[in-house]
């Protein structure tokens, strides 16, 4: 449905069969699912928080070509390193050039596939490859090195088109409330990306006065006592984020695991690693800067005069985690 243009919104099986029992039907098979949910849809179309999620064909798309881009960047690394394997006999002098920014393909795999390129850059690489000390320069690139350097071609190309296409996504005016929370923790595109497709839209998380998503219900056991207060808002939040805590028992044994996309507490973890764990940025932004503040403080580390985790005193390795 959302390749056709539509967009599609989900609810629980539990909710379903509520639905159903309201139509008075004992029936379960397609048709009265079908009826149920349309009866759902129409009753709460304007109040998202009623589904689980919703998603639409443009963030649908999105998601897709995230994917895409991913599965690009798992392709490249192995492809990337036969490639210089080769270089290592073949054109040496290269193996250890510089790898363009994931805005431009590399110099070297457009020279050796014989792809069109800065007129300059192509004169340096023949003058190299003249006086190289490999076998390219008296026999040629190997068969199998230029159908190596032709695939990087053609998939850093795919890649980059795709990140020209997040950027047009993230200029759209109906996504300015997102980036503008997005900005404050210095996120990257692919970053903002995942996360924006995942929390799209945010009303799902609020309730109709546009506060925290709340259920209130009454104690199973004993009549004192406080009702329990389901967060509801902010657990579909930690879900979107790939944070979700969700209780699990087998025999004796219980515990809780975490639950959620995936996608989005990988970038979450990278981007984590590159604000808190390493190197800090020059400028961080004050909810970055804080955020860090807290992390050195928890792991009980100490800071050199530039700002950086002293190596001397990294803190405790058990509470990093």
């Amino acid at each position: 449905m959302l390749e056709a243009g539509k967009e599609v919104r989900l609810i629980s099986n539990r909710d379903l069969t509520s639905y159903r029992k309201l139509c008075r039907w004992d029936y379960k098979d397609d048709y009265h699912d079908a009826a149920a949910l349309a009866y759902c849809g129409w009753l709460n179309i304007n109040n998202p928080s009623a589904f689980l999620s919703l998603k639409t064909p443009e963030i649908n798309a999105t998601y897709q070509l995230f994917l895409e881009h991913e599965r690009i960047n798992r392709e490249l690394k192995p492809i990337v390193n036969r490639a210089r394997n080769l270089l290592h006999t073949e054109f040496p002098e290269a193996k250890k050039s510089k790898t363009e920014s994931s805005d431009k393909v590399d110099g070297i795999w457009l020279f050796i596939s014989n792809k069109p390129q800065h007129p300059g850059w192509r004169k340096r690489w023949l003058r190299i490859v003249t006086n190289s000390i490999g076998t390219a320069r008296n026999s040629g690139f190997s068969s199998q090195l230029v159908k190596l350097s032709d695939q990087i071609v053609r998939l850093k190309k795919r890649r980059i088109e795709i990140r020209k296409r997040f950027k047009q996504f993230l200029a759209n005016p109906n996504y300015q409330f997102y980036n503008e929370a997005f900005e404050q923790f210095g996120l990257g595109i692919y970053d903002r990306i995942i996360i924006l497709c995942q929390v799209h839209p945010f009303e799902q998380c609020l309730d109709s006065e546009g506060k925290e998503l709340r259920k209130i219900k009454p104690r199973k056991f004993g009549k004192s006592g406080k009702p329990i207060t389901k967060r509801v808002g902010l657990n579909r939040f930690h879900a979107c984020l790939g944070k979700a805590i969700k209780p699990w028992e087998s025999g004796k044994k219980k515990g809780h695991i975490v639950t959620g996309s995936v996608l989005a507490r990988i970038q979450l973890y990278l981007w984590a690693r590159r604000t808190m764990a390493m190197s800090p940025p020059k400028h961080p932004k004050p909810r970055v800067k804080f955020l860090r503040d807290r992390y050195v403080t928890d792991i009980q580390a100490k800071l050199t005069k530039d700002g950086k985790i002293d190596p001397n005193y990294p803190g405790n390795d058990s509470l990093k985690q």
